[in-house]
């Protein structure tokens, strides 16, 4: 059985892991350049840990001398605030119609200009795409982070567990999944699931049901073993995020941290 005291990682100086808090990540949703800096400063003076660009939400990347400038600067804000980079794609639900060359492109330039501490790449990417991905951060300081969402549904635990499992064969850093509940039985799935991959695969995980009906798990993660959850500050980017102000009171309340 996986040693649970060892699954833990560094984001820049932050420990995201067993035994650590569950940490608080919020995400820049700007549609341009110019507004990037200025969510990323609402959320410093937020209480999020951790701060995801999506950069997804800018469109179509053909400008890629601009995204590492921005990049540049959007680092030299945060300082020591790690950063996520997303380039989420519509099948997802984000706002990037896939088209390979961009998608890869624009992780290489970020990666290779040392300006994020972690990638999301979903799992649904063919094999080639995925394995590419790996060998840039595995030549580099940047994490893995392996993600799967679904909108329109929940599997069973067993399937859950299951998908987990074919996540992690993958070796990323961290795995994430993120659900769509349609009862509350389905809430529990995404729990029992959780409890039962987080005692079998050797890196932590991410894991969240969306929406109002999910909302619980957004805030009591660590009961069930997933590291760290996702807050709204400018705006949400998924359904059923909370406020980073009103998550971090209501995990306070219930002292997980």
């Amino acid at each position: 059985m996986t040693n649970q005291l060892d699954k833990t990682i560094k984001l820049k100086q932050l420990v995201l892991g067993t035994n650590a808090p569950q940490r608080i990540i919020a995400p820049i949703v700007a549609d341009n350049f110019r507004d990037v800096l200025m969510q990323a400063q609402a959320i410093i003076d937020s209480p999020a840990e951790i701060v995801e660009w999506r950069i997804d939400y800018l469109g179509i990347m053909t400008d890629f001398n601009q995204l590492v400038t921005t990049g540049q600067s959007l680092q030299a804000l945060i300082g020591n605030i790690p950063l996520i980079v997303t380039n989420r794609t519509s099948a997802e639900g984000g706002k990037l119609d896939f088209v390979e060359e961009n998608y890869l492109g624009a992780y290489e330039q970020l990666i290779e200009a040392q300006i994020t501490d972690a990638i999301d790449v979903e799992f649904s990417q063919s094999d080639h795409v995925i394995e590419q991905l790996k060998h840039l951060t595995n030549n580099s300081a940047t994490k893995l982070i392996l993600s799967h969402h679904d909108f329109k549904g929940t599997p069973l635990k067993d399937d859950l567990v299951f998908l987990y499992s074919r996540m992690a064969k993958q070796n990323p850093d961290i795995v994430k999944v993120a659900v769509t509940p349609n009862s509350r039985d389905d809430v529990l799935h995404l729990m029992n699931a959780t409890v039962a991959a987080d005692k079998q695969i050797d890196m932590p995980i991410i894991s969240m049901s969306m929406g109002d009906l999910g909302k619980i798990t957004r805030v009591a993660g660590n009961l069930f073993g997933s590291v760290a959850t996702f807050a709204s500050v400018v705006e949400s980017s998924a359904p059923g995020q909370i406020s980073a102000d009103h998550l971090r009171t209501a995990m306070e309340l219930i002292d997980l941290n």
